[in-house]
């Protein structure tokens, strides 16, 4: 049995997945704390807390990092995950403290967002935080090869990373096939945040040329955020209302379904870690087109199930949609690599993954687990 203290931000709703999943398995004693309580930004979205299932705690608001210290002593013999390093500050002394105590711990992250601004005294201070408490992890549970990237730099020894990302539960999702496609309509579909980061703009830019070829083309746009006013303002001085249509923001238990009336959902990140929405997609069999930037295009294997473009490249993102466009007698094939993508990177396969991850790192394992992903030969599978 581990006994786990996983260490989260606030409740994700595809966390709760792999919380739950943990504890079905028999094999961790599971305690969660959190830093907050969901954020403004995501209750837009839909989202809520999903605290069900599995034991948790918030960090006391009187004093967040004199709560966390003392959590972090009082559980020193446990086996900690940390969900990054230095974006809570409690967060940050926790770690310092199972540091201290010689405590066995992991981090679980993102890669840092590269343009965010930062002053040069933080850049220098948060180098100095990660350089001195990353290579003491046991492991680095990398959230995309960005973030495998970004950990090497702060000094994580190969042997201690481990590939891993955010997952949900294929039972949590409907497991009927989407529909055909209704009549001649092909439907490209974004979900989420309508910000800068998203990259909406560029979709629409790269879109814009495919819809005189291709009447039957729509594409719309589901979510909220601060850029949608410009953006449906820019679709109405393009004269491309009829064919870009914009709907609110739906909480994710209806995504996936809503994904799957759609024939390929796009993610055209400048920058994202890691994109949940390509896990949904792919889990009721619709491809993605994602850029190289987002962190779930990790799952993406070239003309199988999906595409990748080049970030911020207009051009190679309308390739990619004007292959897929033209390319009609493949979409079986693609829908199907798709579908078997999202049963291999469901909870219900990567929380086993996560828990062969911990003891490999402990040394009640000897040999080091593969990410259930990368064990796909999606073009034999399909054939198959």
């Amino acid at each position: 049995m581990l006994d786990l203290t996983i260490w989260m931000n606030y409740p994700a709703f595809f966390q709760g997945d792999l919380f739950r999943t943990l504890i079905a398995s028999g094999e961790v004693d599971l305690k969660v704390i959190f830093a907050k309580r969901l954020t403004s930004d995501r209750i837009d979205l839909g989202w809520q807390n999903d605290l069900a299932g599995y034991p948790y705690h918030f960090l006391d608001e009187r004093n967040k990092i004199a709560d966390a210290v003392s959590l972090a002593w009082a559980g020193r013999d446990r086996l900690h995950i940390m969900n990054g390093l230095w974006a809570e500050s409690p967060f940050a002394a926790g770690l310092v403290t199972l540091a201290a105590a010689r405590s066995v711990y992991a981090i679980y992250s993102e890669a840092s967002e590269p343009e965010l601004p930062r002053s040069t005294a933080k850049k220098l201070l948060r180098a100095a935080f990660g350089k001195a408490l990353t290579p003491k992890a046991a492991g680095i549970l990398t959230v995309s090869h960005l973030a495998e990237d970004f950990y090497k730099g702060l000094g994580a020894r190969p042997r201690a990373i481990y590939p891993f990302g955010y997952f949900r539960s294929h039972a949590r999702i409907a497991a009927d096939p989407p529909p055909a496609s209704r009549g001649d309509k092909i439907e490209v579909i974004f979900v989420g945040q309508i910000i800068h980061r998203k990259g909406i703009d560029l979709l629409i830019e790269a879109i814009n040329p495919l819809f005189d070829p291709h009447a039957e083309l729509l594409l719309t746009i589901i979510g909220s955020g601060e850029m949608k006013p410009a953006l449906v303002e820019r679709v109405e001085s393009l004269g491309l209302s009829e064919r870009i249509k914009f709907e609110d923001a739906i909480a994710p238990g209806a995504i996936p379904e809503r994904v799957a009336q759609a024939d390929l959902l796009v993610l055209p990140s400048r920058w994202d870690g890691w994109g949940v929405v390509v896990n949904e997609a792919f889990a009721v069999g619709v491809p993605v087109i994602a850029s190289d930037r987002c962190g779930a295009a990790d799952l993406i294997e070239n003309g199988v199930n999906g595409y990748v473009f080049r970030s911020e490249d207009v051009t190679d993102l309308r390739a990619c949609l004007d292959g897929f466009i033209k390319n009609r007698p493949s979409w079986p094939r693609l829908k199907a690599a798709a579908a078997i993508t999202g049963q291999r990177i469901s909870t219900e396969q990567t929380a086993p993954y996560l828990i062969n991850c911990l003891k490999h790192m402990v040394g009640a394992l000897s040999e080091r687990p593969t990410p259930p992903w990368e064990e796909l030969n999606l073009v034999e599978d399909v054939a198959g």
